[in-house]
Order: C-alpha cells, then sequence, then structure tokens
C-alpha cells in the first residue's frame, strides 16, 4: 500500500482485494459443489476470455458453463481446489489481475482414477457499476499432473508430468 494514499483509499484497496479473493474461492466452492448457476454468476456478463488448456476455450461464461455441467456435474465425479498463495498483479479502482496457485483433485468414483494438478491461474477481474467483482478473463497454467488407477487391488500412477497426457 501507497503511505501517500488517504485511509479511505487505502481502505477500500483492502476491500477490493477481499471481495476478489472472496469471488474467486466462492467460483472454486461452486465448481466443487457442482453449482453452475453460481458459477456463473461468478463470471462477468458478455464477452470473456477463459482457456483452461485441455478443457477447452471460451468467450462466454455460458459457453465455459455448459461444459463445466457435461464434464464435472455427476455423482461420479468429486472434486476438491485449494487455491493458494494469492498474488496481485494489479489493482485499480475498476480492474484487478492476479495470479493464484492451485492444487486439485478429481475422483472419478465410476472409472476408478484419480487426477491430481498443480498449477496457477492468471484472472482479470472487473468492477461493475454496482461495485461487484467479476472474473472476465481466466486462465490455468499446469506444473503438474499425476494420474493413479485405482481400480485393481493397488493404486498405481499411470501418468506424471508436467502437463496433460
Amino acid at each position: 500500500m501507497n503511505n501517500t494514499q488517504s485511509i479511505e483509499q487505502r481502505l477500500q484497496t483492502l476491500e477490493d482485494k477481499h471481495a476478489i479473493l472472496e469471488l474467486k474461492h466462492r467460483y472454486l466452492n461452486a465448481c466443487d459443489e457442482k453449482q453452475p448457476e453460481q458459477v456463473t454468476q461468478c463470471f462477468a456478463p458478455g464477452p470473456v476470455d477463459i482457456n483452461f488448456g485441455h478443457i477447452g476455450q471460451f468467450t462466454t461464461r455460458e459457453d465455459f458453463v455448459d461444459i463445466f455441467i457435461e464434464l464435472g456435474c455427476h455423482p461420479h465425479i468429486v472434486d476438491m481446489h485449494h487455491a493458494q498463495n494469492p498474488i496481485f498483479l494489479e489493482l485499480t479502482e475498476n480492474s484487478a489481475q492476479t495470479k493464484i496457485n492451485m492444487r486439485f483433485q478429481s475422483l472419478n468414483t465410476q472409472d476408478k482414477h484419480s487426477i491430481e494438478l498443480g498449477g496457477y491461474y492468471l484472472d482479470g477481474f472487473e468492477k461493475t457499476d454496482e461495485g461487484q467483482w467479476l472474473i472476465n478473463k481466466s486462465s490455468f497454467t499446469i506444473n503438474s499432473v499425476k494420474i493413479i488407477d485405482f481400480s485393481g487391488e493397488q493404486s498405481k500412477v499411470t501418468y506424471s508430468g508436467n502437463c496433460m497426457p
């Protein structure tokens, strides 16, 4: 924080940072809890820039949520997102950029395999006229992948690397 800012400006910066981090956590929780309507509400309406690599690239929140429903909203899919180490790369009155690391685990209880991912989100945010922060840009970069088959008597790592196979 800049010491030349007024107390009101410094307080607004803290409130904005808190609101942005809370929004990101609300998004990740909605993904884990399979709540597509909540996922949708975390993103800005209209054009967005979502690049989730092997999952796809999307220009609207609705297109992204359609894939989310298709891939993740099943009783046999158990997902766990864990955000960590947030860094604000930029924060202005109406926009922000963050880098947030993530650990992700997905269990497929039907096919008996799990995927563990490590990586980071680079996200962009915009503040609406009503003062609400929304995600308008999101990309995820994978650093590590481990795929485990647990269909037999013993679990077996079937792939490990720094990208999806």
